[in-house]
C-alpha cells in the first residue's frame, strides 16, 4: 500500500540520524553493569569492541584508545564490570551502542562510584578544560604552599626553593592533609590566599597545594568537591603535587598543572638560579661579540669612505660640478637662441600666409564688401530692396549708400 500523497518518507539515513540525536540528547553518560562478552582488542587501532549482558539483554560496546589506556586491568569474556559512557546510534547498521569512556571491575564499592560520579559532574562543568588552565610565571616572585607543617614535603619543597629560586617570597600555610576536615582546611586556606591576592593584599604568584606519598585512602582529602571548587574559583595558578603518581585525584585534574611529587611541582615552578646566571652570563657574552664585531664592521666602513676622493678633497668635486654646470648652461642658452631662431621664421611665414589671405588685401585690388543694416553680407541683389541703406566697405573707408532699384541680371548694375 503507498504512502499518503500528503506524506513524505524519510530515508533510513535521515532516520538514523534523528534517533542517533535523539538518543545522543537523553543518554550522554550513563553507568551499566554487566558481563562482558564477544570481547576483541584491535591492537592497530588500539579499540576495544564488547558486549554487556545481563539475564535478559545485551547492548554493544566500543571504548576507543584514548579511553582504554587508562585501564588497570586487562578486560576478558566473562568478566563482570561497570562502565561509564554516552549511548549513540552506528548509523551505517542502525544499531545503538555505549561509547565507554571509563571501565572498572565490578565490586570496587560505593567510595569508588560517588568518586567517578563526582568526577562525571565536574567534567560537565568545565573543570577538567585543559583551555582555562592558567600558565605558570616564568620568575614567580611570592609563592604559597599550602600543606602539612610536620611532614617531608614541606621541608622538601623549602630546600629547594632555597637552592634553586632563593629571591622568592615564600608563604606557608600550614594545612591538615589527611583525616576528618582535612578537605575543608584545604580549601579554607586557599580561599583565604585567593581573597587576600584579588584585594591587593599579598599579589601570590603561584599556589602549590599537596602532600608526600601514601596510601589510596590518605588521598580522600584531594577528592573532595569542596577542594575542586577553591581551585577552579582561584584566580592564582594552582599546581596539584599530591605525591602518589599512579593515582590521578581530582584536584591533579582540575589544578592548571600537575606534579607527581611535591619536588616536581616546585622544579617545574621556579627556574634554577645557577642556570639562569649562566644563561645571563653567555647572553652577555654573545651581546658583547655581536658589539665588537658590529663596531669593528662599522669602523671599516668608515675608514674606506675616509679614502675616497671626495672626502679627501671635497673641494675637487665641487669644482668639477660648477664647471659641468657652466658647460651646460651654454649649452641650454645656446639651444634656446637657436629655438627661438626657427619659431621665429615659422611665425613670420606663417604671417605672410595670413597676410595673403586676409580681407584687406583683396580690398586694395578694388573690390568691396557690402553688408546690410544687421551686418549680413550682400551676396546677390535680390538679398536687398529699394529705400535699404547698405554699408559698403573698401579698401580705405566705408560708403553709405541707399538703394533705388534692383537687378537680378547677372552682369548688370541699376542703382545710385
Amino acid at each position: 500500500m503507498p504512502p499518503p500523497t500528503e506524506k513524505k518518507p524519510i530515508t533510513v539515513s535521515k532516520l538514523n540520524q534523528a534517533l542517533k540525536a535523539r538518543i545522543e540528547e537523553h543518554f550522554p553518560s550513563v553507568w551499566v553493569s554487566g558481563e562482558i562478552i564477544g570481547f576483541k582488542h584491535h591492537l592497530a587501532s588500539g579499540h576495544m569492541y564488547f558486549s554487556l549482558k545481563d539475564d535478559k539483554s545485551v547492548i554493544p560496546c566500543a571504548m576507543y584508545r584514548g579511553s582504554n589506556l587508562r585501564l588497570r586491568f586487562t578486560p576478558y569474556d566473562g568478566q563482570k564490570v561497570i562502565v561509564r559512557g554516552g549511548i549513540s546510534v552506528y548509523e551505517s547498521q542502525g544499531k545503538y551502542q555505549i561509547f565507554v569512556e571509563e571501565m572498572q571491575q565490578e565490586g570496587l564499592g560505593e567510595a569508588e562510584l560517588r568518586l567517578r560520579e563526582l568526577q562525571q559532574k565536574l567534567r560537565s562543568k568545565g573543570y577538567f578544560d585543559p583551555e582555562q588552565a592558567r600558565p605558570l610565571p616564568r620568575f614567580p616572585r611570592v609563592i604559597a604552599l599550602i600543606t602539612s607543617a610536620s611532614g617531608a614535603a614541606i621541608r622538601d619543597m623549602l630546600e629547594l626553593l632555597r637552592q634553586r629560586w632563593p629571591i622568592a617570597r615564600i608563604v606557608v600555610r600550614p594545612t591538615q592533609v589527611q583525616g576528618p576536615g582535612a578537605a575543608q582546611s584545604i580549601a579554607a586556606n586557599l580561599r583565604m590566599l585567593n581573597d587576600l591576592h584579588c584585594r591587593g593584599r599579598m599579589k601570590v604568584c603561584a599556589v602549590v597545594i599537596g602532600r608526600g606519598g601514601g596510601a589510596r585512602e590518605d588521598l580522600a582529602a584531594f577528592n573532595e568537591e569542596c577542594v575542586a571548587d577553591a581551585i577552579y574559583e582561584c584566580a592564582m595558578p594552582v599546581i596539584s603535587a599530591v605525591g602518589h603518581e599512579t593515582d590521578v585525584s581530582i584536584a591533579d585534574l582540575v589544578a592548571d598543572w600537575r606534579a607527581e611529587t611535591p619536588s616536581a611541582a616546585i622544579t617545574t615552578l621556579v627556574p634554577d638560579a645557577l642556570d639562569i646566571m649562566g644563561e645571563l652570563l653567555r647572553t652577555e657574552r654573545r651581546l658583547l661579540d655581536a658589539a665588537r664585531q658590529c663596531i669593528s664592521i662599522r669602523k671599516q666602513t668608515v675608514e674606506q669612505l675616509a679614502s675616497r676622493p671626495a672626502f679627501r678633497k671635497p673641494f675637487d668635486r665641487i669644482r668639477e660640478n660648477e664647471q659641468r654646470l657652466d658647460e651646460i648652461s651654454g649649452r641650454l642658452q645656446r639651444a634656446m637662441v637657436q629655438t627661438l631662431g626657427r619659431a621665429k621664421l615659422r611665425t613670420q611665414g606663417v604671417a605672410e600666409q595670413l597676410d595673403a589671405l586676409s580681407p584687406l588685401n583683396i580690398l586694395k585690388r578694388g573690390y568691396s564688401l557690402t553688408q546690410r543694416g544687421d551686418n549680413t553680407v550682400v551676396r546677390n541683389a535680390a538679398d536687398v530692396a529699394p529705400g535699404e541703406i547698405l554699408h559698403t566697405r573698401v579698401a580705405e573707408g566705408e560708403i553709405l549708400s541707399r538703394v533705388i532699384s534692383t537687378n537680378n541680371t547677372p552682369g548688370v548694375t541699376d542703382g545710385q
